[in-house]
């Protein structure tokens, strides 16, 4: 597995932000209607792209939330090579890079309800800062 760091306007990363979107839309279900799907607007900063036999099959976004704050956006496995380390690798890259922008901490927001996620990052040293209903903001001290 190699990663790159990519722009926000590269195809290979605007279409696996649209499947991560397609993929929010159909997990939340009656909820979609919450769910934006990606735009400029985000003012994402950074993103990478996780490839194996070069063929992208995941990514990950940083944007600055506040000053010493980052926050990691879109972390995106495709479902064939999930439960493989990937999201682990996505996540340190974003940390790393987050420590050379003089952030201290790593916010990020998601919800409960996707189980899996919310264990990758637990396990990644993210804690549960706030909670309403089934939406999560997650915190890690870099």
């Amino acid at each position: 597995m190699k990663i790159y760091s990519m722009n926000t306007t590269d195809l290979c990363v605007l279409q696996l932000f649209s499947e991560y979107d397609d993929y929010m839309i159909h997990f939340l279900g009656d909820d979609k209607k919450y769910y934006t799907r990606y735009s400029k607007n985000e003012h994402i900063e950074k993103a990478w792209v996780a490839y194996v036999d070069n063929l992208p099959i995941g990514c990950i976004a940083f944007r600055r939330k506040a000053v010493g704050v980052g926050e990691v956006k879109r972390l995106f496995i495709r479902e064939e090579y999930r439960s493989r380390g990937i999201s682990r690798v996505l996540l340190k890259t974003v940390a790393d890079f987050a420590k050379k922008q003089d952030c201290h901490t790593l916010f990020l927001d998601t919800r409960i309800t996707l189980h899996p996620a919310v264990s990758i990052y637990q396990a990644f040293g993210f804690r549960v800062v706030f909670q309403e209903g089934a939406y999560i903001q997650m915190e890690k001290e870099l």
